[in-house]
């Protein structure tokens, strides 16, 4: 592997499984999504022309993850996060953890929030999962998403009270993503 494509890239192994964890809803698929992310990232590094590496490789991963939906006409289903216990705690000792979704949310009942969450449509959950979970700005949703800020707002916003109210008003973790000093 080259050695400044896995320096660049290499530290956001963990925000890309996760994202494609909630995207895809089972850690096969994640990791399936992950290595085909990582495997067309490579591939296409010499046309990368700086910027936000991690912006740059979580747009991949949408783009692998709608080729893979449109592959087989359908969304995945999300299984429960239950199922999953197991495999996540394997995959700590390999640098994944869970996310700090999972984390903050585990004191509420997990069929509930699986619930929630798969009911969200595709696109709000994306947002959501690069708002909450890898604390992306505005700016760096718009931009991996292809969607001008006020989509992001709009559904960042929807989802979350969505969410609030599926959850019976309980609180929902999140926190409105601000733009850095460049």
């Amino acid at each position: 592997m080259d050695t400044d494509f896995a320096t660049m890239t290499l530290d956001h192994a963990a925000a890309l499984y996760r994202t494609a964890y909630h995207l895809a809803g089972n850690v096969a698929e994640a990791e399936d999504l992950t290595q085909e992310t990582y495997l067309r990232a490579y591939r296409g590094f010499a046309g990368f022309r700086g910027g936000d590496v991690r912006a740059w490789l979580l747009t991949i991963l949408r783009h692998v993850f709608l080729d893979e939906c449109r592959r087989r006409q359908h969304m995945p289903v999300i299984e429960s996060v239950e199922e999953d216990a197991v495999a996540f705690s394997a995959s700590d000792s390999q640098g994944w953890s869970p996310s700090a979704e999972s984390e903050a949310l585990r004191y509420l009942p997990s069929e509930a929030i699986d619930r929630a969450f798969a009911a969200l449509p595709p696109d709000w959950r994306l947002v959501v999962l690069l708002a909450d979970v890898e604390e992306l700005t505005y700016r760096e949703i718009a931009e991996v998403l292809a969607i001008p800020v006020g989509t992001v707002m709009s559904r960042l916003y929807r989802a979350r009270k969505r969410l609030q109210n599926q959850l019976g008003n309980s609180r929902v973790p999140g926190r409105k993503p601000h733009e850095r000093s460049a």
